[in-house]
């Protein structure tokens, strides 16, 4: 138990000497970029949202979530993914976080042309509806490849919209399914030109041929009042034939919120979390498998990579929380091992991974193969001259 509370007073003195030392700069949680699209002859505005680990390494590839209104969700959103995929008991993987700005959220929005709007009536405003098309193409042929040249994302993308936003997430499975893995739509505009998202259903339905996706769709439970009569929620009507009619392999999920509760324009952020929650269902490390039986975390990780379609796996810094726990505090070196070997089989150029194999073979009294383990992470860092001279003391032992 001494042991134990050391290890935390020593984290604990580490954050906050890093604290200090960091104190006198600004605070980054996004930045902003202009790309100048020829296919919608206009300047955008994207904000880049980075995970923790992305500056500390250079061999970790992430999801990346497209989130449409993006300077309206930045904050909340990014600030979500943060808190759920960090601590001992992360929910989602870290992601990179593409927060889209539209100069006319109607123009880029709505898949159709239409003057009727959320009252059924005409309005001048909606005349330059129908620019869908053209903004997911810019998504595919312009921001995409933007991204795969500056950043490291892994080729699995998450597309979000609220609302009116939420019509080109839906548009974009129905139109192009294959440059998305997931999508989440929360309470979005079912009712759009005479629920033409609902008619592009039944066609989507029978004709979809491509691999496995995951859909979750949100809404509200909606109050007929004067000032925006409705006789139904168009949205939980989509939601409903959606969940009777989708195809075989797209899993689909969905919540409506009561009204008391929640309503259009409280409900994205809760949305949004159990929306991230179910797409990245199974990534939760239970405390039986912590504890207990780790092995059963790979077997974990690998169902969910085949779900997936692409290899994910628990967080470096993680494995090894959980391996010096075991190796210093329980003192079960078995357990301990699994953890350091796991993280050089998910993260074979991490330096730091070899090295903490090392160390545990080091205390365990296995010389040969510390030495072997420390030779790999020297490897990847040459400059580590003490680890150079631990590893001769070694072999002259």
């Amino acid at each position: 138990m001494k042991k134990f509370i050391l290890i935390l007073f020593a984290s604990f003195i580490c954050t906050l000497l890093y604290s200090q030392n960091d104190s006198q700069q600004n605070f980054v949680i996004g930045k902003i970029h202009t790309i100048e699209s020829k296919i919608l002859d206009a300047n955008r505005e994207i904000i880049i949202y980075l995970p923790e680990s992305y500056n500390y390494n250079d061999y970790v590839r992430y999801p990346v979530m497209y989130l449409l209104d993006g300077r309206k969700f930045f904050h909340s959103f990014t600030g979500a993914i943060a808190q759920m995929s960090s601590d001992a008991s992360p929910q989602i993987p870290e992601m990179i976080v593409v927060g889209i700005s539209s100069q006319d959220r109607v123009k880029d929005s709505s898949p159709t042309n239409s003057l009727i709007g959320y009252t059924g009536q005409e309005e001048k405003g909606l005349e330059v509806s129908g620019g869908a098309n053209n903004f997911i193409e810019f998504i595919e042929k312009e921001l995409i490849p933007y991204i795969n040249e500056n950043y490291r994302p892994n080729g699995h993308r998450i597309f979000t919209g609220y609302s009116f936003t939420g019509l080109p997430v839906l548009h974009a499975l129905f139109s192009k399914p294959e440059l998305f893995n997931s999508f989440l739509a929360i309470d979005f505009s079912a009712w759009w030109d005479e629920e033409v998202s609902l008619k592009n259903l039944h066609t989507f339905y029978t004709s979809y041929n491509s691999v496995y996706k995951d859909i979750f769709i949100s809404t509200i439970d909606r109050v007929n009042n004067v000032v925006y009569p409705e006789k139904e929620n168009k949205t939980w009507k989509f939601i409903q034939m959606f969940d009777q009619n989708h195809p075989e392999n797209i899993d689909f999920s969905y919540k409506k919120y009561g009204y008391k509760l929640e309503n259009h324009h409280s409900v994205p952020l809760i949305s949004f979390i159990d929306g991230i929650k179910y797409l990245f269902r199974g990534y939760m490390i239970n405390y039986d498998e912590m504890y207990n039986s780790p092995n059963k975390i790979k077997i974990r990780f690998e169902h969910l990579s085949d779900r997936l379609g692409w290899k994910i796996v628990p967080r470096e810094d993680l494995m090894n929380f959980f391996g010096n726990q075991f190796m210093y505090s329980h003192v079960d070196r078995d357990k301990a091992l699994f953890y350091y070997k796991y993280n050089t089989e998910n993260y074979p150029l991490s330096n730091y991974a070899w090295y903490c194999l090392g160390k545990a073979y080091e205390k365990m009294g296995e010389k040969d193969k510390a030495i072997i383990a420390y030779k790999k992470s020297l490897d990847l860092l040459p400059e580590n001259k003490e680890l150079r001279k631990r590893i001769e003391e070694l072999e002259n032992e």
